[in-house]
């Protein structure tokens, strides 16, 4: 079977193609469209293998009703397990981070980005002191000396 003079599995195959493309540099790695992504490579077997387009478009629903859920309940067990990302409330607890000078006040770099930082105690932290961070306040660090604990 052809379509604009090219053989349906390379249709296919390129909706594979595009499906994973879109998902991984669009959605943010959703892993959806991976799934329906293969799901069309198994359609492009068909194709390959001789099926009616009626087999292949079967074959392709039949495929994403089965991967989808799959490939959504095996990713979400794995994010479940990687831990606080950096925007869930208390991603920041329990990092450690120095106390820099940037200009004329002190921050903390933590993540690549640098914050003000305050003590819990209320005490005014030294430039070069590592602190442990308790939680952001805003966009300001609250934190303590790890001897305090």
């Amino acid at each position: 079977m052809e379509l604009l003079g090219l053989p349906a599995w390379l249709w296919w195959l390129a909706a594979a193609v595009a499906l994973s493309l879109v998902d991984l540099f669009l959605l943010g790695t959703q892993f959806i469209l991976v799934a329906t992504g293969l799901a069309a490579l198994l359609a492009a077997l068909a194709a390959a293998l001789g099926s009616s387009l009626t087999g292949q478009v079967w074959t392709f629903v039949l495929a994403t009703l089965v991967l989808v859920p799959l490939m959504v309940a095996l990713f979400r067990r794995q994010m479940r397990n990687r831990g606080v990302g950096p925007r869930e409330a208390g991603w920041e607890r329990g990092a450690r981070v120095t106390v820099v000078a940037q200009g004329d006040r002190l921050v903390a770099k933590l993540k690549s980005d640098h914050f003000p930082v305050a003590l819990a105690d209320g005490s005014a932290p030294r430039e070069g002191e590592t602190l442990v961070v308790d939680r952001m306040d805003g966009i300001t660090l609250i934190a303590h000396r790890p001897d305090d604990s």
